[in-house]
């Protein structure tokens, strides 16, 4: 990575208004007007209310924009995507609820999912999965998969995110214990999630630390993405290849940067709270 990325301004995770150049950067990459937000809206709602899976939600208009802009502002499209959300809510409406009193305990499983303090220059969430800090024991495999859920859906309500999406690190250390949750069933419900049902962006993943179980989740998973997302996946020898694209003062110690603290209970502890029975209407932007 440049000089002048690393020297780039880095957003907290936290931001209570969208500076004007996100307004810009909608503009030129999500097609998002003044005129496209009303015109296309307008389209959205209408195919909704005609359609008999979807007639009758009064879905939240934040929650809409938020498709409209994962589909480009194409309301034929963000249709078809918001159709899929409520498909999948439906029908796994238990990993939509909270995990009751994980965080109160403090376990060291609860740490394995880490929404890094700062955003990349260009406003994405760095999303941090330490797989190997996970104890069955400590937790079940639906806790982990609603844990994994409220991590990107719930940070789905800053307009910023909504905008530029996340970049993802997944450290597979230690994970050879969880290798017998490489289910066909969990890997389908884990790209079903990602790719059919959260309205994300997602910019780059990175995998370090490679063990066999990233070896056979990739084996499955590389023949269904299409190939404009495999081509952001990133495999890295060692883990301090991060900072060929990440700047340093984002990245935890461990990985060769310089962020001391970096996992957020009381955060995790929020958005555990917030997803509470996650309604198909969606939510409310934070602003």
């Amino acid at each position: 990575m440049s000089k002048e990325i690393h020297d780039q301004k880095c957003y907290p995770y936290h931001v209570d208004h969208l500076p004007t150049s996100f307004y810009q950067k909608a503009l030129e990459e999500l097609n998002e007007s003044a005129e496209a937000r009303e015109i296309e809206l307008n389209k959205l709602k209408d195919l909704l209310s005609a359609d008999k899976f979807t007639a009758g939600i009064e879905f939240e208009e934040d929650f809409l924009h938020l498709f409209l802009r994962y589909r480009k502002y194409n309301s034929s499209q963000a249709f078809q995507a918001l159709k899929k959300f409520v498909n999948f809510r439906r029908n796994f409406s238990s990993i939509f609820q909270s995990v009751p009193e994980v965080y109160s305990k403090e376990t060291p499983s609860t740490k394995f999912m880490s929404i890094l303090p700062y955003r990349c220059p260009d406003g994405c969430v760095i999303v941090l999965c330490e797989l190997g800090k996970w104890s069955h024991n400590e937790l079940s495999i639906e806790d982990i998969k609603t844990i994994c859920m409220f991590s990107f859906l719930i940070s789905l309500r800053h307009p910023m995110t909504q905008i530029s999406g996340f970049k993802m690190i997944y450290d597979y250390a230690d994970t050879v214990k969880h290798f017998r949750y490489c289910t066909p069933q969990n890997i389908s419900l884990i790209y079903n999630a990602s790719f059919n049902c959260l309205p994300c962006r997602y910019k780059e993943v990175h995998c370090i630390n490679k063990s066999a179980l990233l070896t056979a989740t990739w084996a499955i998973l590389k023949h269904a993405l299409p190939r404009k997302i495999r081509e952001r996946f990133f495999f890295h020898s060692k883990p301090e290849d991060l900072l060929n694209y990440f700047p340093s003062s984002v990245i935890p110690t461990q990985y060769g940067g310089s962020l001391d603290s970096y996992h957020d209970s009381e955060l995790m502890q929020k958005l555990n709270d917030e997803i509470n029975n996650y309604p198909e209407k969606g939510m409310p932007n934070y602003f």
